[in-house]
């Protein structure tokens, strides 16, 4: 009888030491999707514009409290979504333009429009990160995606833009 309580207070503490709070951090092996950005961009010179990715790069920032996420498309209309440290960057995390971080870091957005030259700043809205996990297949990388709701105007006032669209694993070094 005694070998039997024994046996349950082993068992009992295995099953015990074994539960974590980090089991709900698992790695996400899922094999990652191909990396998109898309948005329309309506108002100012823009006419429901389609933009979709051609290239992109992100660069953390060296303190590792900042992310720049620069694209490109086909016909050379440039985005930068320059976020902040405020809240991190884990799923769920919504990034408001204009917020300064306690780096005096400013999350924005920057519409950069080929023709006609038009700069358009961000003057409202936000982003929220869905998702940022390890890359399954290459170390030290991670995959970030999220969506975007973002209003904009040009440096003189005169021109005002509002884009929405998200982001979909995009890679970048951790």
């Amino acid at each position: 009888m005694k070998n039997l309580r024994l046996f349950s207070l082993l068992f009992l503490s295995i099953i015990t030491l074994s539960c974590n709070k980090d089991d709900d951090d698992a790695i996400d092996n899922t094999p990652a999707q191909e990396a998109a950005f898309q948005a329309v961009i309506n108002g100012g010179a823009y006419s429901d514009y389609s933009y979709i990715v051609g290239v992109y790069n992100i660069t953390k920032g060296t303190n590792g409290n900042t992310l720049s996420i620069d694209i490109a498309d086909i016909n050379g209309e440039m985005i930068t979504l320059f976020l902040n440290g405020t809240g991190g960057f884990s799923a769920g995390t919504i990034k408001e333009m204009g917020n300064i971080d306690s780096n005096s870091f400013t999350t924005y957005t920057l519409i950069r429009q080929q023709q006609p030259q038009i700069s358009y700043f961000s003057t409202s809205g936000s982003a929220t990160i869905t998702n940022n996990r390890q890359h399954p297949t290459a170390p030290g990388h991670r995959l970030i995606s999220g969506h975007f709701s973002i209003t904009a105007s040009s440096i003189d006032g005169n021109n005002t833009t509002a884009m929405t669209g998200s982001f979909t694993e995009l890679d970048y070094v951790d």
